[in-house]
């Protein structure tokens, strides 16, 4: 996927190498801690006295990369909606992933903050960050290389680093079976619904949802809607006629079979409308793995 020589473990390796040497001035030894700063997804310098320590998540996905890579004695508080792994429900809970109380949030000391979205805007952590002076980490993956790259992120500053490493090779070498699978198949115009109608919302273009799904061998009809998630009308979708019709809200294929109009879709016909685990795919973490696999194995039965 990347076209690298190196693994992804030596590349971190060598980030995390390169880093320490810059912030350290080279004399240490390798097992003092000393400051370091790593730039988030938002292009934001993050500096920190050490690896984090007391660390808080406000999204799902962070949850699961912190515990992936043995960060997860760690995490001192996550959002309403972490879930996964199951014990994670024990933690403290500072609120809704959008709406996370800042006063919570301060009450339990971190030192580290951390989320992942697809939309959010520098000015949103650049505010809580200054109204609590924590530093506030943020992930916003665009393609499956840049969740895997977040992985590596997260355990610069958690100081996880080999933990992340192994796990982001782990995870690439899955992608590179699937895409040995299905490089040389034709790709499927394939749909993704992340709301029902009436308000039909699917994956559009320039999200690690889009790229996951040309991943796992298909091409997204609504790839020229000219935003990540658009709000789109029946008629659009009845004219795109997609091949295959993935479900990523939880829906049930015989569902959509019954809704006004569907049946005249050429994938509702042939009965290839699939369910994918939402968790899985719109969490971007360690098992978007597992949902590209899924796609690939529905997109291409052969």
């Amino acid at each position: 996927m990347l076209g690298f020589k190196f693994s992804l473990r030596s590349l971190y390796f060598i980030l995390f190498f390169s880093l320490f040497m810059t912030v350290s001035g080279g004399g240490a030894s390798p097992t003092t801690f000393r400051p370091i700063a790593v730039r988030d997804d938002l292009g934001r310098r993050i500096p920190l006295k050490n690896p984090a320590q007391r660390i808080i998540s406000l999204s799902p996905a962070t949850t699961e990369i912190l515990f992936a890579i043995g960060a997860g004695r760690k995490v001192i508080g996550v959002c309403s909606a972490c879930d996964y792994p199951p014990g994670v429900r024990r933690l403290a809970q500072v609120g809704d992933f959008m709406k996370p109380s800042l006063e919570r949030i301060a009450s339990l000391r971190p030192d580290l903050i951390v989320f992942s979205s697809a939309t959010v805007t520098r000015s949103v952590p650049d505010e809580m960050q200054a109204r609590i002076g924590v530093p506030f980490f943020v992930l916003r993956p665009r393609t499956v290389a840049q969740v895997l790259r977040g992985i590596g992120k997260l355990g610069i500053v958690t100081g996880h680093i080999q933990e992340a490493s192994g796990l982001a090779d782990r995870l690439e070498r899955r992608l590179a079976a699937v895409r040995n699978r299905v490089g040389r198949k034709k790709p499927v115009f394939t749909v993704i619904e992340i709301a029902p109608p009436p308000s039909l919302i699917v994956a559009g273009p320039g999200t690690y949802i889009d790229d996951a799904l040309t991943v796992a061998g298909g091409t997204n009809v609504f790839a020229d809607a000219g935003q990540p998630f658009p709000l789109i009308s029946l008629e659009t979708l009845f004219r795109k006629n997609p091949q295959v019709y993935l479900l990523a809200c939880g829906g049930d294929p015989e569902e959509v079979a019954n809704r006004e109009g569907f049946p005249s879709l050429d994938c509702v016909r042939e009965g290839r409308v699939y369910k994918v685990n939402p968790d899985h795919l719109l969490r971007p973490g360690p098992r978007l793995v597992n949902a590209i696999e899924t796609m690939a194995r529905v997109l291409h039965p052969e």
